[in-house]
């Protein structure tokens, strides 16, 4: 029942966005205003599919879209919802990707009127945690715990053996949810795993780091990419430290489909990050609209391995 009320939601809000079977815009004239916050940097390529959802969403709606970065930084954050609540903005979006980090200033937003929604990250508590409306992105948890199977069946993984979890930040609620997940796959057999912090600065940074920890622990068995980034260079870092171990992780890039397709990762799990985008916009809309209560969505728990990844490549850089 749970999983049809959210597709139900996603049904709707699709429908609506598009402005029902005759595709039109809604009038200009509404003009409403969102602020939407990006936790992290322009310079990860992961954003980008968040923003086309967002952009295109407000474009179909006819609305303002403001897009913001917080640049890893939580206090940043805060300033940005806090001049959007100034500025007296008709909703924001959000992720929350720090416990107890914004849970004052959400309170206050809707205390004024202003909608808020969760995206890409939830607080670990969810509602009970934060008062924001509804989250809209991937159950975290069980995709680790996916996708750290698929890793352990597929990598001929046994007990004993050694895996490093490498991920942008190791502290934000998705890293520390994704690897709960994968950390009881894992103790489940009696693997060992330990976590890496890569940083979320570049890919050539995140390519040295993790190059520098296979070259210096060459009992590693196999690498799980618990972010877009370290999933993407894992397989070159494998090379580069001249090992041959298997790796699997999260997120979707050109190069991630790629690397399956050659046949130099396992799978990866999708989160849809441009639904992320595009639903969490469209919701506010129509929250503010109508009046209509924002819905959580769950926007990835998807594998994609060699016998689905052509369906993704062409459009892996810009919406998948």
């Amino acid at each position: 029942m749970r999983l049809l009320t959210l597709l139900a939601c996603v049904v709707l809000a699709v429908a609506l966005a598009l402005g029902g079977c005759g595709g039109k815009k809604q009038k200009a004239a509404e003009n409403y205003r969102f602020t939407f916050v990006i936790y992290g940097t322009a310079g990860n390529p992961f954003w980008t599919k968040v923003v086309n959802g967002a952009k295109e969403a407000a474009d179909k709606i006819g609305c303002s879209v403001d897009i913001q970065y917080a640049d890893n930084d939580a206090t940043k954050q805060n300033d940005i919802i806090e001049t959007a609540m100034a500025n007296k903005v008709d909703g924001i979006g959000m992720a929350i990707n720090y416990d107890d980090a914004y849970d004052e200033l959400v309170k206050k937003c809707l205390e004024q009127g202003i909608a808020v929604v969760a995206f890409n990250i939830d607080d670990s508590k969810r509602a009970a945690g934060n008062s924001r409306m509804a989250y809209i992105g991937q159950d975290m948890e069980s995709a680790g715990f996916i996708i750290a199977n698929r890793l352990i069946n597929d990598g001929k993984l046994k007990k004993g053996d050694l895996v490093v979890c490498p991920v942008e930040h190791p502290d934000a609620v998705y890293a520390r949810q994704r690897y709960a997940g994968a950390r009881r796959a894992f103790d489940a057999v009696g693997i060992k795993s330990e976590v890496l912090n890569t940083g979320g600065v570049s890919l050539e940074d995140t390519l040295n780091k993790l190059t520098q920890y296979l070259l210096g622990h060459k009992d590693t068995d196999a690498i799980l990419g618990m972010g877009g980034m370290p999933m993407e260079v894992a397989p070159q870092a494998t090379a580069e430290a001249g090992m041959k171990i298997p790796n699997a992780g999260f997120d979707l890039t050109k190069q991630i489909a790629t690397n399956i397709t050659d046949g130099k990762s396992i799978a990866t799990v999708d989160q849809q990050p441009f639904y992320q985008g595009f639903l969490t916009i469209t919701q506010l809309y129509y929250n503010r609209k109508y009046g209509l209560h924002p819905c959580d969505v769950n926007t990835g728990g998807g594998v994609v391995d060699k016998t689905n990844v052509k369906q993704v490549l062409e459009f892996a850089d810009t919406t998948r």
